[in-house]
């Protein structure tokens, strides 16, 4: 298994001519937000993630809403969207993907996250995709790096 900074990387990825269901099927079966978006030489040409998900499921003005309470949810038309959607080519609801590659310092990878909108990102050698780069696994990593360790504790001895 590919890492980054000791970091065990998810090979959640699907290619560019997936369907967004194919692609629904990769975000669910891995711990990750986000799956890379390949083309046919493991470049990375987009991030299909949860929004990404989402978004293609519920009508584009959902985006645009803030307030839905009033709106009643016609089980009809949610299971027909969901199937169309189903077909529909990922590359049409991927968004334009935020890389790191793999030999990015901690600090790189830290500004990185704090300024794009993922909670997951590709990690790339050479242009090529590796994993993805969970960003609560890479917080823990740091949490884990940086924390003292503590030595066990000895239960006092009993005198006899």
């Amino acid at each position: 298994m590919a890492t980054v900074l000791g970091i065990e990387l998810v090979p959640a990825s699907v290619p560019v001519t997936a369907t967004v269901r194919e692609a629904a099927a990769v975000l669910t079966a891995h711990p990750v937000s986000a799956a890379a978006v390949l083309d046919e030489h493991q470049a990375v040409v987009g991030v299909f993630g949860g929004d990404d998900l989402l978004l293609s499921l519920f009508p584009r003005y959902l985006d645009e809403l803030r307030h839905t309470t009033f709106a009643r949810d016609d089980p009809a038309l949610l299971e027909r969207r969901a199937r169309e959607a189903g077909e529909e080519a990922v590359r049409d609801h991927m968004a334009r993907p935020v890389m790191v590659d793999v030999g990015a310092s901690a600090t790189h990878v830290a500004e990185v996250f704090l300024h794009c909108e993922f909670d997951a990102l590709p990690v790339v050698a050479e242009g090529r995709f590796v994993g993805m780069l969970g960003r609560s696994e890479f917080c823990r990593a740091m949490l884990e790096a940086t924390t003292p360790r503590r030595e066990p504790q000895q239960p006092p001895s009993v005198a006899r």
